[in-house]
């Protein structure tokens, strides 16, 4: 190794070349060549230095080949060949570029469309040696981009054979044809085509020096990825680095290629020496010595003034391979200008790049690094911008267009932009004809963007974003439905669920993000939060319209405050919140939860887990899926990520049900993330654990479930799974919300995230809960998630820095710490929601409905005729635990006692209605907004839903304390009289607790 200063190292590495000009010459004549005489050059070639014998007929090796050598493979050999197969696939699957489209402030249309290669052809060394590694490292980027045929040529060898090894990772990437021809010969049948070749759009992966001049002969007719030169290694060693270590990671790319370049630098000069000693030493035993010490002996050993000026001149060099073997390497990671790849620290060694690590090794060589990058599936893209004009939107971009135009002197440039500004003014367009600059614009997408463009489905485009892996993995034709129209035809518009009838969604209803490129016109602009989304934050004396719960005890009031001030005194305001605070809640929820920790994630509320639910697995997924009506931040939430949103229509007087959500679900392409509220808000209704189980079966969808009032139904659907594996990983053994040891509620069951033998996918289950209902801590946003451990962190890393703040977590610590308090208040609740509806039924003309939350959806209707009709055929309206709610109750054993009529899947819509025998509800939208005006007027907030056109006629009410429920029914009866209905006789004071009743 030679020693050489900064300045000597820069002036010599400065005039690396890729190949030398007579292997330029002989490249391109080959290139000529084949180009002139295609399969006849191509054999003559191959058979001259590769394989003498191969005939015309094997070039082409059987398609079953691959596979063939596949399944013959030795086991271990196998093995590490898929393990390292799905690494590599893991790694770059992040990777994968995607269409992005938005609207502007002036309703424009614009975006990127990402479109595969149709077909590339990789390079793969072999003849004497085989690289199975470059084939996966090639192949797998190709095949996650979607590329439509990815073809393989490699040198046979002598026999004409390609080695199995090789076959087998072709067959593990999805390679199509493999070619058995090396050289620049291969490169040029793949540029041109030939006729056993056919030409392909790309060609990528490293060769020799022969290989890389004809790659570069060919550039100006087909893409290359890179002109790759000798392998490259450059350590920074920092004090503390093993100089053994050292040592055999630069041996390890000096035995690649006697030309291969191999240094290191360091501001210790007893560590080089070192590092020189241990070269000589490994390089006596080493099987390649000889080619390893021609590299070597060009090799360099630099010390530098300080370790930053290692890693800056590093930077400078830009080596395919960085090496960090330093303290802390991730700080210095940033300082890194340049490099093909960078490892960090001393158990990362190059080698494991080459192979497993799932970083690619097809890496920039010879300084490109400074404008060049790994081979990724971004290489193997091509990405088509577009640009919707609309009428309206004219004036955005049309005064600046048309004056630069007439500054550059192109008057017709101008004249062009100027004819669109007139239409725009609010004339009709010229003689093109009736359609407007928006319409026209959206044909115009339309063409270019539909389901069949360029022989591939569209990928679904959003608001920001695109929607994840919505790509297939080979391009082709899309998913057809019986008629012959694309499958997006009956999933419908993305964007925005339809009525219940099957028509458009109103104006109001919340917007989902951007539907794919599919359909006759653009769609209409999405703002980033729905406007008919809303919060329910007006002030009234009694506020029913939230969910919120009754305030604290005085007792734990004034622990809390006492807990606060010492916070206080410890720090808080003016210091972050501390990590052993956040443990110790975390810690808090994990036991109450009855899980490990590490499946447990702290959110600012359960809201901001939705966002990171959409932020990590759903730009991953084609479309975000939920029952309508449901929690309207879903959509609105999927609109702010970029995520088109398919609600699903279900009478808001049931549960949802598997085969409401199999269609649609079955229907869209690719991986769905799935959210289920349950219980329901705003209907308080809960599906039947088997919706949750049948949607855990399939393997295309991700599932969350909100809990969010889970206290109040008084079972969790981990306690209806059988999920082991986490128990026993953390060893755990109390139920999924806590067994008795815990005291929480009383499953026995134990969770987990990994396969259940009746198939349920438990890895794909995120549950949220909150603390800001059972536990009274709205104020404070506290939620958390469980997942599988992996996921929990996935979500974690999503989520900004301290997201909790140091009060909302004291606060959070002192509930938990007191949580028989709080669940003993959710039972109360139980109970006065119960005293609730069965009160509310006795009022005419509302039908309360039955609810597993704390709160109570009551449908508004026009009273029947006489006051001895009302009442009658009610079902879960009338007598608490009698009708269609009390036997859904008994037939799914939620634990909410005997007759609290608040089963799941509750039936509520087969009620009769009152004056209507045998009907179905008649609900009066008209009447319920008299009627949240009337008692508005008198104090008291509850809840409607304008923007969800099936609850038009419905109220949600909070189960309140006995006094504001008193109060409730109180103004209802008053509110009622005015509307020229009396209640039934006996009501008034009905409200208040019963002789010998709970006053809780």
């Amino acid at each position: 190794m030679r020693r050489l200063t900064p300045a000597q190292l820069l002036a010599e590495l400065d005039r690396r070349q890729p190949f030398a000009p007579e292997v330029r010459e002989a490249a391109e004549a080959i290139v000529d060549d084949v180009r002139r005489r295609g399969d006849e050059a191509l054999l003559e070639y191959t058979r001259r230095w590769d394989a003498p014998s191969l005939t015309r007929e094997e070039l082409l090796l059987p398609p079953e080949a691959p596979a063939r050598a596949l399944a013959g493979l030795p086991g271990a050999l196998r093995a590490a060949l898929e393990q390292a197969a799905a690494r590599i696939a893991a790694y770059h699957r992040r990777f994968v570029p995607e269409s992005v489209a938005w609207t502007d402030e002036a309703g424009n249309r614009l975006g990127r469309v990402v479109r595969p290669l149709d077909r590339v052809g990789l390079y793969v060394p072999g003849g004497r040696a085989a690289y199975p590694s470059t084939v996966l490292m090639a192949a797998l980027p190709a095949r996650l981009a979607g590329v439509r045929e990815i073809l393989l040529a490699t040198p046979p060898r002598p026999d004409g054979t390609v080695p199995p090894v090789v076959l087998a990772a072709a067959a593990l990437a999805g390679v199509d044809r493999v070619i058995r021809a090396g050289g620049a010969q291969a490169v040029a049948a793949l540029a041109y085509g030939t006729e056993t070749v056919p030409a392909v759009d790309k060609i990528a992966g490293p060769g020799n020096a022969y290989v890389t001049a004809a790659k570069a002969a060919v550039a100006h007719r087909v893409g290359i990825d890179s002109l790759a030169g000798p392998s490259e290694i450059v350590v920074v060693a920092g004090d503390g680095a093993d100089p053994a270590w050292v040592a055999a990671d630069l041996l390890a790319q000096a035995e690649h290629d006697p030309l291969a370049v191999v240094g290191c630098l360091s501001p210790d000069g007893a560590l080089l020496e070192a590092v020189a000693a241990e070269l000589d030493r490994q390089l006596a035993r080493t099987p390649r010595a000889a080619i390893a010490a021609a590299a070597l002996e060009r090799g360099f050993l630099v010390q530098t003034a300080s370790l930053a000026d290692a890693v800056e001149l590093a930077g400078r060099l830009a080596p395919e391979h960085l090496s960090l073997q330093v303290r802390d390497p991730g700080r210095w990671l940033g300082q890194v200008r340049a490099a093909g790849a960078v490892f960090l620290g001393p158990y990362a060694p190059v080698a494991a790049g080459d192979y497993a690590a799932g970083t690619n090794h097809i890496l920039p060589t010879g300084g490109a690094a400074r404008f060049q990058a790994a081979l990724g599936p971004e290489a193997f893209v091509r990405t088509i911008p577009f640009f919707a004009g609309s009428r309206e939107g004219v004036r955005a971009w049309a005064p600046a267009a048309r004056t630069l135009a007439e500054a550059e002197g192109l008057p017709a440039h101008a004249d062009s932009v100027a004819l669109r500004e007139e239409p725009a003014g609010g004339g009709e367009p010229g003689p093109a004809g009736s359609r407007s600059a928006g319409s026209a614009g959206s044909s115009a997408l339309a063409s270019t963007g539909g389901p069949e463009a360029a022989g591939g489905p569209a990928p679904g485009l959003s608001e920001s974003g695109a929607a994840g892996d919505s790509r297939p993995a080979v391009a082709g034709p899309g998913p057809r439905s019986a008629t012959g129209s694309p499958v997006a035809d009956q999933v419908g518009d993305l964007r925005r669920g339809p009525a219940p009838d099957g028509g458009p969604a109103p104006d109001g209803a919340p917007a989902a993000a951007g539907s794919g490129l599919a359909g006759a016109s653009l769609p209409a602009p999405v703002p980033a939060v729905p406007a008919g989304y809303t919060v329910a934050d007006r002030p009234a004396p009694i506020k029913l319209d939230a969910n919120e719960a009754e305030p604290w005890p005085e007792e734990l009031r004034q622990e809390l405050v006492r807990e606060l001030a010492r916070a206080l005194e410890d720090g808080a305001p003016h210091r972050y919140p501390p990590r052993p605070l956040r443990q110790a809640v975390r810690s808090l929820v994990a036991d109450y939860a009855g899980v490990p920790e590490e499946a447990v994630v702290l959110g600012n509320g359960s809201d901001e887990l939705v966002q990171a639910v959409l932020g990590t697995i759903g730009r991953r997924c084609t479309a975000a899926v939920a029952p309508s009506p449901t929690f309207g931040y879903y959509a609105a939430a999927a609109a702010a990520a970029g995520v088109p949103y398919r609600a699903v229509p279900v009478p808001p007087e049931r549960a949802v049900e598997l085969d409401d959500l199999a269609p649609v679900l079955d229907a869209l392409p690719g991986q769905k993330l799935v959210f289920l509220c349950r219980p329901n808000n705003p209907t308080g209704l809960s599906c039947s654990p088997a919706v949750v189980e049948g949607l855990l079966r399939r393997s295309d969808l991700w599932l969350v479930v909100d809990e969010a009032y889970a206290e109040f139904a008084d079972e969790s659907i981990l306690d209806s799974l059988d999920l082991t594996a986490l128990a026993a990983l953390s060893g755990a053994s109390s139920g999924a919300f806590g067994g008795a040891s815990s005291g929480v509620f009383s499953g026995a069951a134990s969770v987990a995230f990994s396969g259940h033998p009746g198939g349920w996918a438990t890895g794909r289950l995120v549950v949220l809960r909150t603390l800001s209902k059972a536990f009274a801590l709205a104020g404070a946003r506290v939620g958390y998630a469980v997942a599988a451990p992996p996921v929990a962190a996935e979500l974690g890393r999503w989520l900004q820095p301290y997201n909790l703040n140091t009060l909302s977590l004291v606060a959070a610590r002192v509930a938990l710490q007191h949580r028989a308090v709080f669940l003993e208040r959710a039972a109360a609740t139980r109970r006065r929601r119960e005293r609730l509806r069965e009160q509310l039924s006795r009022l005419p003309g509302l039908v309360p409905l039955p609810s597993q939350g704390n709160f109570v959806l009551v449908r508004v209707e026009e009273p029947a005729g006489t006051v001895g009709e009302t009442g009658s055929g009610r079902g879960a309206g009338g007598q608490a635990g009698t009708g269609a709610g009390g036997q859904a109750a008994a037939g799914h054993g939620a634990r909410a006692g005997a007759g609290n009529g608040a089963g799941t899947g509750a039936e509520a819509g087969s009620r009769t209605s009152p004056g209507r025998p045998g009907g179905p509800p008649t609900p009066d939208p008209v009447r319920a907004a008299a009627l949240q005006d009337a008692l508005a007027a008198r104090g008291i907030a509850v809840r409607s839903f304008p923007w969800e056109p099936s609850l038009a006629g419905y109220l949600r009410v909070t189960v309140g304390t006995e006094e504001e429920n008193a109060a409730l029914l109180d103004a209802l009866a008053a509110a009622l009289a005015g509307l020229g209905q009396q209640p039934l006789a006996g009501l008034a004071g009905s409200g208040r607790s019963e002789p010998g009743g709970s006053p809780s």
